[in-house]
């Protein structure tokens, strides 16, 4: 698997399908209350447009709406296993890091604060309940594929969520959750 496609399926995960006119996953898979979104992305927007780029159909009064972008901006490859002069299988490993943007215009910063909480419960159940992120994981008999979140102790690492207000009366949280994506390759 590709770059590429891993950092797809990491994001199909958690925002469905692609779609290639916004180029974004605009199907949020996390379920939490009050929330519009997430919507995912694999790179910062061009422009930072709250109604566009945080909410499924446009921001309204006292909504809250999400990005997430995800990078996977540290990894290493390592042979594990040689089979002879030309085969073997190496171990591909990268940090994935979700970065989720809220934007909210509750009356209350404290409304963000539970939403934020809830995000991060939310990002954590839906990885535990799937290690592998929808791949399957490792095919049985090869010993090749992707897993998520299982590359060893610490399993998930998440920092915030941070929150802050700006004199116009927009709320803004920032959360980071950060887990290990391993990947075995025919090498």
């Amino acid at each position: 698997m590709s770059s590429v496609n891993t950092i797809d399926q990491v994001c199909r995960y958690f925002g469905g399908a692609y779609d290639a006119t916004t180029r974004t996953y605009r199907t949020p898979q996390l379920a939490v209350s009050g929330l519009d979104g997430p919507i995912v992305r694999r790179s910062p927007p061009r422009s930072d447009d709250h109604n566009t780029d945080y909410h499924q159909t446009g921001a309204t009064p006292g909504s809250m709406g999400c990005q997430m972008q995800v990078q996977m901006l540290r990894g290493e490859e390592k042979r594990v296993a040689v089979a002879g002069a030309v085969s073997g299988l190496k171990h591909v490993s990268w940090t994935v890091n979700l970065h989720s943007f809220v934007r909210s215009t509750t009356g209350f910063v404290e409304d963000l604060a539970d939403v934020m909480y809830a995000l991060l419960d939310a990002i954590r159940t839906h990885i535990e309940a799937d290690r592998t992120l929808g791949t399957g994981g490792f095919e049985a008999g090869y010993g090749v594929g992707l897993q998520a979140g299982e590359g060893g102790d610490p399993w998930l690492r998440w920092e915030g969520p941070f929150m802050e207000s700006t004199p116009k009366g927009l709320s803004k949280g920032y959360l980071l959750v950060e887990f290990d994506c391993d990947q075995y390759i025919q090498a």
